[in-house]
């Protein structure tokens, strides 16, 4: 298998890979750079392109589309601590050839640019030495794998167990969509899509309990499995939404099927979804929208209350 390590920050790497989660599908560099606010597309490109060397994403050339290509990645991203993050990037780099060798050359010569010059050549890399070193010093120490002594030293940290750390990331994240599942019901929650729907909806809950919560991040996956829940409620009712984009257009094309009320209410998730979206707002003298901590908070909740009632609605329940 043919290597190559461009200069990237973990941060960067983590970034894009939560833009293509959240998104879902048919995401675009485009989408990334605006969803990141990473300042250039050169960085956005040297963070896909390491994404991609690490097995977290994919790149379909035919349409130029990135999609998560591994499970890892997006636990990555909704983790809800920065010990639980480092430690799952820590099992991805784990698995990475060349952070092996370049692991296994510092333990030989002790020298961080000598390891980089061992690991370039027993792994064929293109890239400079210095690019090699920073990106791997970078997300090694994200990962918690490695520390700085000071003077160009440093150690890695190998009697640390990170097992604990991931298996209670899978937790919360089964907690989350088990939660779900008890509030929509079991016969409910078999009607909606699990990976377009739920599992984005999941993410956007576990985001929710982050340390620091991504207030833009949550709204963007919640909304996300809110538009997938119209396109799919679309097909259950016979009707096209060819041509209509966002969360108000496909509910408008769906009028005819759903309660006034319930229209307003989509109207809510709609416009937060726009508010935390989209670029400055032409009706607000040019101003940013900023999502509130609350309304982040909140968000899911409602979408959640929203695609239950509206099928409740379908079975002679009218509730809000």
């Amino acid at each position: 298998m043919a290597y190559n390590i461009v200069l990237t920050t973990a941060e960067d790497i983590v970034a894009v890979v939560d833009a293509i989660v959240a998104k879902g599908q048919n995401v675009d560099t485009g989408f990334i750079s605006e969803f990141t606010g990473i300042a250039t597309d050169d960085q956005v490109n040297k963070a896909l392109d390491m994404a991609t060397e690490l097995g977290m994403i994919s790149h379909d050339l035919t349409t130029g589309y990135y999609s998560v290509s591994s499970y890892l990645a997006k636990k990555l991203v909704t983790a809800i601590s920065d010990d639980q993050k480092a430690a799952i990037m820590r099992l991805i780099l784990e698995q990475y050839q060349p952070y092996k060798v370049f692991k296994i050359r510092y333990c030989f010569t002790s020298s961080i640019e000598q390891a980089c010059k061992q690991t370039k050549i027993l792994c064929s890399l293109t890239s400079n030495e210095r690019d090699i070193k920073n990106t791997l010093i970078s997300i090694a120490t994200y990962a918690k794998a490695l520390k700085s002594e000071g003077a160009n030293l440093y150690s890695f940290v190998e009697e640390e167990n990170i097992y604990p750390l991931i298996e209670s990331s899978l937790q919360e994240s089964t907690v989350s969509e088990w939660a779900l599942k008890n509030f929509w019901g079991e016969t409910l929650y078999n009607t909606v899509d699990n990976n377009t729907v739920i599992e984005p909806l999941t993410e956007a809950f576990q985001k929710s309990k982050a340390q620091t919560p991504d207030t833009r991040a949550i709204v963007v996956y919640a909304a996300n499995s809110f538009e997938s829940f119209l396109d799919g409620y679309a097909t259950s009712k016979g009707v096209s939404l060819v041509g209509r984009n966002g969360i108000l257009q496909k509910r408008d094309s769906l009028n005819a099927h759903l309660s006034k009320k319930h229209r307003g209410m989509i109207d809510y998730i709609g416009q937060v979804r726009n508010a935390a979206d989209h670029g400055a707002d032409v009706d607000e003298n040019g101003q940013m929208w900023t999502v509130t901590r609350d309304t982040a908070l909140i968000y899911p909740c409602i979408v959640a209350i929203t695609i239950k009632n509206i099928l409740e609605r379908d079975n002679g329940s009218i509730v809000v």
